[in-house]
């Protein structure tokens, strides 16, 4: 059997990067991005907020801003140097912007060698906190910036499709993190047969994958599977109505488990709140129009759940190469 080496790569910057993602739009990212921020600056941490949903920025206006005069689209087209000068204030202490580029034609497809700088620049970034707002699907530019992050957090609603789609979200986003660790080529060619030919094999689950792996590299599999629990990715599910919406996100996370192998760990629901919606047409975020609102007592509390693994070094960021 060959040699299994682990390599892990720490950050010299000490911050923590969070993505919010799920893969349908309308569940509330934005809006949770915006307010978990918030709720993060008002305990004194200083907070980045970065609008990566390509082509369909609208971050700041969770945030009671106009669309700020820079943003991505400048250090994209080299108009400013790096990502801390595209950066703006909020008007709310300790929590500042990026926002997304949105006058870029065929933004939404970022060519590889740009998302490379973006992500790399990311990295550099010299705040407590640093959240990254996704758009919705699961192509490979939204997959890579949830990958770069400490921790990933899965937003959902309880409809079905929502649901489903965050089911395929995740699926495609192990899928997408295997493709990009192991580097035996062989290992890599099933995976892509498996995930992007239409005659290869059909791997309905991780599982399916690492029993194919370990019929190639005995013992390569289990080695895979241990890494892969040490992941930390979150769930909250938004629009809550009713006592069986809130029994959702404990039933997807032990689904998870179940089919793919990985710990997700449940933070709580957010009910629905009809003042969400005055608020976003007042352009105010939830807190400076509806402070004691239940959904934003919810946002609190879940806020102070997200940040329990980070001392343990591992991250979605590690890079895992297995010879």
């Amino acid at each position: 059997m060959a040699e299994e080496v682990s390599i892990i790569k720490r950050r010299t910057v000490d911050n923590h990067i969070l993505a919010i993602g799920g893969g349908k739009g309308g569940t509330g990212k934005s809006l949770l991005t915006a307010s978990i921020g918030i709720c993060l600056a008002n305990r004194g941490n200083e907070v980045l907020l970065i609008d990566a949903d390509l082509g369909t920025a609208n971050l700041h206006t969770f945030l009671g801003l106009e669309p700020p005069r820079i943003g991505l689209s400048d250090f994209l087209t080299k108009k400013k140097s790096g990502l801390d000068r595209v950066i703006v204030k909020t008007g709310i202490s300790n929590l500042k912007l990026i926002s997304g580029a949105q006058d870029i034609i065929g933004i939404a497809n970022l060519p590889y060698g740009q998302k490379v700088k973006i992500l790399a620049n990311i990295k550099k970034l010299d705040y407590r906190y640093i959240l990254i707002d996704l758009g919705p699907g699961t192509s490979f530019n939204i997959l890579d910036f949830f990958l770069i992050s400490h921790c990933g957090i899965l937003i959902t609603s309880p409809e079905p499709t929502s649901i489903e789609n965050t089911y395929r979200f995740t699926r495609s986003l192990l899928f997408r993190y295997l493709r990009k660790m192991i580097s035996q080529k062989v290992v890599r060619s099933l995976i892509d047969k498996g995930v992007m030919q239409r005659g290869g094999h059909k791997f309905y689950s991780v599982f399916d994958l690492l029993e194919a792996i370990e019929k190639i590299e005995p013992g390569l599999g289990d080695t895979i599977a241990s890494y892969l629990s040490s992941l930390d990715i979150k769930l909250i599910v938004n629009q809550a109505r009713t006592t069986r919406d809130r029994a959702i996100g404990q039933k997807m996370a032990m689904a998870a488990k179940k089919y793919f192998g990985i710990p997700i760990d449940f933070l709580g629901n957010i009910g629905y709140d009809s003042n969400v919606r005055k608020g976003l047409l007042q352009k105010k975020p939830l807190m400076a129009y509806f402070p004691h609102c239940k959904a934003f007592k919810e946002i609190t509390e879940i806020s102070q759940k997200i940040l329990p693994r980070y001392q343990l070094g591992l991250d979605f960021s590690t890079e895992l190469k297995v010879f």
